[in-house]
């Protein structure tokens, strides 16, 4: 890897720690260039799960926010944030007879959990450092954490909110 060719993400997979220390300079500018350029969701997601499995124990934790978490993060929750909107529109339009939009949501949802395994991965990475970490280091972290979690429950309230003022009120008798 170190002589400029390229090498394909599914051989990454198969590449063994020491080999991914080794190569950590030269093939981490490459990956986020490929992520930062990708609009396929899948490729996305294939891309930060290699990074973060098989790249992030060995990338200093001084450097973590300048050389990962701010360059993957905002991409990263941008991503989270379409597919909730992907997955919020075909919602609109599910019944049980409509197979394509089922299979729609079922990929969809399959994705923002790996997505989130993703981001989990980053987090227990950072918490399981046995050095002092600096907010200012990994600030780009919480704050993406924060905004998916955030997202998630708003999307959750506003439908439950929905399904429940769109349904017939309830008449109660009084006593």
């Amino acid at each position: 890897m170190s002589q400029g060719r390229a090498v394909p993400l599914e051989e990454l997979r198969s590449w063994p720690e020491d080999l991914c220390r080794q190569e950590l300079p030269s093939v981490l500018p490459r990956l986020l260039s490929v992520y930062r350029q990708s609009d396929n969701w899948m490729e996305h997601i294939q891309i930060l799960k290699i990074i973060v499995e098989m790249f992030l124990p060995h990338m200093n934790h001084l450097t973590l926010e300048q050389t990962f978490f701010s360059q993957v993060l905002p991409k990263t929750v941008k991503l989270f944030d379409d597919m909730m909107y992907e997955l919020t529109s075909q919602a609109r339009g599910l019944s049980s007879q409509n197979l394509e939009i089922q299979t729609t949501l079922r990929n969809i949802l399959q994705t923002m959990v790996q997505l989130l395994g993703a981001l989990t991965g980053c987090v227990q990475h950072v918490c399981a450092t046995q050095e002092s970490i600096v907010l200012e280091n990994i600030h780009s972290l919480p704050s993406s954490v924060i905004h998916v979690i955030k997202s998630t429950f708003v999307h959750c309230k506003f439908q439950t909110f929905s399904r429940l003022f769109s349904r017939k009120p309830i008449l109660f008798k009084s006593n």
